[in-house]
């Protein structure tokens, strides 16, 4: 389905709607901005429900067409028919509403992880007395700087589709940026450039600066694994170790634990609990992690 349909048809049946509670979403409409999603609030909004209905109304048939196929009881039966869809509607609605603010996060890890680097290229290049909208379309080239490169296509793109002065090209960007250090950088090269300064220089001091930040949070952050492995080492290295070793003493006594022999309760935790507790610490440092 073309998107610019699908947005037509979500304005023409939910537009009203979204007008209405337009009030609750705000918080999405600087996360469109930054996330180049290029979708009004309003549009989003829509879209939203209109997926979320559609969802609901084939999770409600195929909920239907298993029960009916499956020869469920009438209480299991009607569960499947009124929470599934339900769940499936919700888990839509979630996405959608969370997919705008975690775009916007990547992209802002993705600026400030690569910052430091990019501004010392971005320095070299300025050095050479190359104009400001050359260093930034040169910088477009260099992919292994993530969303700074596409950060600096968009500032080539004002300029050359757009027909907007270098500053201005900048400005704008730097509206768009979710990253607030990327941004007061956009702004002190504009102000730079506005009131003649040494632009080089400019780059000189941020790039130092920048990667002066870097080496603390990694410091940082190195410290606070080491604090994540204790607590690992202790959690779900020693404890289940411990745990095990005492139900394989009481398992020669005999008895059971909540209806389940020892023996079941020493294949449930190495087999189901401490893969899912490892899995679980593993989301937890992935989640922590800076980006630096």
């Amino acid at each position: 389905m073309n998107l610019d349909f699908y947005k037509q048809l979500s304005l023409r049946f939910f537009g009203r709607f979204a007008d209405k509670y337009i009030n609750n979403f705000e918080a999405l409409r600087p996360n469109l901005r930054f996330a180049n999603i290029g979708i009004l609030l309003r549009t989003w909004i829509s879209m939203i429900f209109l997926t979320t209905a559609l969802v609901y109304i084939a999770s409600l048939i195929a909920s239907i067409i298993v029960v009916l196929l499956a020869g469920l009881d009438f209480i299991l039966a009607f569960y499947v028919v009124v929470f599934v869809p339900i769940l499936a509607a919700a888990l839509t609605f979630l996405i959608f509403y969370a997919y705008p603010i975690q775009k916007a996060k990547k992209i802002r890890r993705s600026i400030e992880t690569n910052m430091p680097f990019a501004l010392t290229h971005m320095s070299a290049i300025a050095s050479s007395g190359i104009p400001p909208e050359l260093m930034f379309e040169l910088l477009t080239k260099f992919e292994e700087y993530g969303e700074i490169s596409r950060q600096s296509s968009l500032i080539v793109r004002n300029i050359k589709t757009f027909g907007m002065s270098s500053l201005l090209a900048i400005r704008d960007v730097a509206q768009r940026t979710p990253s607030v250090s990327f941004r007061q950088i956009l702004n002190g090269i504009d102000s730079t450039i506005e009131k003649g300064g040494n632009l080089t220089e400019y780059l000189d001091d941020m790039s130092e600066k920048t990667l002066f930040d870097y080496r603390m949070k990694r410091e940082k952050y190195l410290k606070t694994l080491s604090t994540y492995a204790d607590v690992y080492t202790a959690l779900l290295i020693a404890a289940p170790l411990m745990m095990l070793a005492i139900l394989g003493i009481l398992s020669v006594i005999g008895g059971d634990i909540a209806g389940y022999s020892l023996k079941d309760m020493m294949i449930l935790i190495t087999l189901g609990i401490i893969p899912l507790l490892n899995i679980a610490f593993l989301a937890f440092v992935h989640l922590t992690y800076p980006g630096v």
